[in-house]
């Protein structure tokens, strides 16, 4: 088994998944301290004001964003610490595993972008810009809705503000849908093209971010 502490650390935010018949939510903590046998101390965490409470010998999946990418691993709850601060004793249980950003959790997301197609990125030549609706985001890509009809395969330029960061990613079209009773009746899917270690750390803090809001507010 790795040694934990390549993967996590003391103070650090990190999503726990039940892996029950019972709870398969998803919830937000904290790692409190990595002990010397290996154990993990984490915060309980807390959905809709109240403590969640989960039973001694539930597999959980903990998961991990750090330096720009994903890590999980299955531990066991051995036990509960009922002190300053509850906590839970976790024991690793699995092999850590890094996970394709493109194939993780994809957040849903209504937001306002600028997008331009991008005639020869070369050059520098662009089209004019245009308003979208931003839908969902991942670490791979994205989807949003338009009143500006692109092709599979375009090239594109998109500006993004999330949180505090504004950045442009390049993407490709690569899903085209139309539904003419929608206000904005062009659906798109783009994955990232050329996508820096920089601004796909920028959108996986946003997306840890929004899953932290939802969870305190109950919402997943």
């Amino acid at each position: 088994m790795q040694e934990i502490n390549k993967f996590i650390s003391a103070g650090e935010r990190i999503n726990l998944l039940v892996l029950n018949n019972y709870d398969n939510h998803q919830y937000v903590s904290k790692v409190d301290n990595i002990n010397d046998d290996g154990t993990i101390d984490v915060l309980i965490p807390i959905a809709q004001n109240r403590i969640v409470y989960i039973k001694n010998d539930t597999i959980l999946k903990v998961i991990v964003s750090r330096e720009g990418a994903i890590f999980e691993f299955k531990a066991k709850i051995l036990n509960k610490l009922f002190g300053r601060i509850p906590l839970l004793r976790l024991v690793i249980v699995s092999d850590v595993q890094k996970i394709q950003r493109r194939n993780y959790f994809r957040l849903k997301a209504l937001k306002s972008m600028k997008v331009r197609k991008i005639v020869n990125l070369k050059e520098k030549q662009f089209g004019e810009h245009f308003e979208a609706s931003m839908v969902d985001i991942s670490g791979g890509g994205l989807a949003f809705h338009s009143n500006t009809e692109l092709e599979i395969n375009d090239m594109i330029e998109l500006s993004l503000d999330l949180n505090l960061n504004s950045i442009n990613i390049l993407g490709k079209i690569v899903r085209v849908d139309i539904d003419e009773s929608k206000t904005k009746k062009y659906s798109y899917g783009i994955t990232f093209d050329k996508i820096s270690e920089i601004e796909r750390n920028i959108i996986m803090r946003f997306i840890f971010e929004e899953q932290r809001k939802l969870a305190k507010k109950g919402l997943i």
